[in-house]
């Protein structure tokens, strides 16, 4: 009976055997996995007797770019700026609103106000005979000892088109800022996604480089072996040691490199400089190329220039609001007043006052500023339609250069793709003729590390497509997609037949 094996599983056996021959004996450990392992059984050592001070968080790309919107502070300013648009435009409402508002008074007399007052006629004055008769007057107090006021007034605009057309204006900014919000966030999404992805490649590059690292040492070992059984000259020593030398840098930079992205990514994701960030997540998902021939129809989606579209809206209203100011304005007001005062607390004798007025306002002249304003806000409009046409011809051009980038990016991909199945096959040969003894353990060494070389290649290929397929999803106005393309399936490999 024979035995069908898929692309997939063939890829993983191989990868199982480039582990088990991956590993090294004890005794030929390059001296920085030496290091390695004696500071590994130090910090176990010490962590049976410590606490662990280090959070570890396991993140795939989902919990990543939730992570991202949650705790991204730029995110935060931008809601910021979208939460004060609206309590904005609230303010500009309560002008069409009646103002209410109330009034009550109590003074407290300390001192009596007197006035003198005619009292009576003097009948008993000596000018009684001619028919004479004096006034007499007497002082009298004509404050009380308590005073009380009341009063009530109501004013409402009935027609005011500035204040139309400021809540006409508001109302658009919000929209502005919540588009802007939008953006925004897609553009942090995209860098985040780049950034997780140019993670797990710098963990490939890591491992290829200390396997290459591993690999010269070992060579160099074995030709120290060979020169002292006089099989090997001096000078193909001094040969391997520099090999293996010069691989010591590119693997401290690829370390670097690696631990410049950790760092970055959390960042993003707000989480503290000393928690441990393990990725659960592979470059081995490549989605397919997208329909180039909706690009004209997704420039709509584009939260970027929707807001230029917004901002020349708000232009347009911004004119209006400018010949509002020409506009008369009328408002109505009620008020109602009451007053009291008692030498006890006693309101019963009190006056009442109720009255209603129409107030008309009519601009005639203010030194021509409505005017100047008026044409300011008619140029801004100019200069922000121009700005909208100059937009659309950028992301056309920006497009086009996209769609190449992918298609160019795809093809590498499908010849890396090609190359690894190649490098695939070599090992395969490579641990055959080992067996039978047709080859050397140091040449099955060499063929890993060309597959391992070849592996890297691929995943760069796949990074710079994905890197590319980032950036149309964000000029199409969907850059806060989740996983590329949606329609792909985690861990699904490129060339891989389904259902295989």
């Amino acid at each position: 009976m024979t035995t069908t094996i898929s692309m997939t599983e063939r890829r993983g056996v191989l990868r199982r055997r480039v582990s088990q021959s991956h590993r090294i004996s004890p005794r030929r450990r390059t001296p920085a996995a030496a290091a390695t392992a004696i500071l590994a059984a130090g910090l176990i050592v010490f962590g049976a007797v410590a606490p662990a001070t280090a959070q570890e968080h396991r993140l795939d790309i989902d919990g990543f770019l939730s992570l991202v919107e949650t705790n991204s502070l730029q995110l935060e300013n931008a809601r910021t700026d979208r939460a004060l648009a609206e309590v904005q435009e609230q303010l500009v409402r309560t002008q069409i609103y009646p103002v209410v508002g109330g009034q009550l008074g109590y003074s407290r007399n300390f001192t009596d106000i007197e006035q003198q007052v005619p009292a009576y006629a003097d009948g008993n004055a000596d000018s009684a005979a001619l028919g004479v008769y004096p006034i007499r007057y007497q002082e009298l107090d004509i404050n009380r000892d308590n005073d009380f006021t009341l009063g009530v007034s109501v004013q409402q605009k009935l027609f005011d088109m500035t204040v139309f057309r400021a809540l006409d204006a508001s109302r658009q900014f919000t929209t502005l800022t919540g588009t802007a919000y939008e953006a925004t966030r897609q553009n942090i999404l995209t860098a985040a996604k780049r950034l997780y992805f140019q993670a797990l490649l710098l963990q490939e590059v890591v491992r290829v480089r200390e396997t290459s690292e591993e690999n010269a040492y070992d060579n160099y070992v074995e030709t120290q072996r060979r020169l002292d059984n006089g099989l090997a000259s001096p000078l193909e020593l001094l040969r391997a040691e520099v090999n293996w030398k010069i691989t010591q840098p590119d693997t401290s930079q690829a370390r670097r490199n690696l631990n410049v992205a950790l760092q970055n990514l959390k960042n993003f994701a707000g989480l503290e400089q000393n928690e441990e960030v393990l990725l659960d997540g592979a470059l081995d998902v490549v989605p397919p190329l997208p329909d180039f021939s909706t690009a004209a129809t997704a420039i709509a989606n584009r939260p970027d220039y929707r807001v230029l579209l917004n901002q020349q809206r708000l232009r347009k209203l911004n004119i209006s609001a400018e010949r509002a100011k020409f506009y008369p304005s009328l408002s109505a007001s009620l008020n109602y007043g009451r007053q009291a005062s008692s030498d006890e607390f006693d309101l019963s004798d009190s006056t009442d006052n109720l009255t209603a007025g129409l107030t008309l306002t009519i601009p005639i002249f203010y030194g021509g500023s409505r005017f100047a304003t008026l044409k300011q806000a008619q140029l801004e409009l100019r200069r922000t339609t121009t700005e909208v046409a100059l937009t659309e011809d950028s992301i056309a051009t920006e497009l086009e250069t996209i769609r190449l980038t992918l298609e160019e990016a795809n093809l590498r991909v499908e010849s890396a793709q090609q190359t690894l199945q190649t490098a695939e096959r070599a090992f395969e040969v490579s641990e055959t003729s080992l067996e039978s003894g047709l080859a050397s353990q140091l040449e099955l060494k060499d063929a890993r590390v060309s597959l391992e070389q070849a592996r890297l290649n691929y995943l760069s290929a796949v990074f710079d497509y994905l890197s590319a397929y980032f950036d149309w999803q964000l000029a199409t106005g969907n850059g806060g997609a989740r996983l590329p393309g949606g329609d792909v399936t985690p861990g699904t490999e490129v060339g891989a037949a389904p259902g295989n």
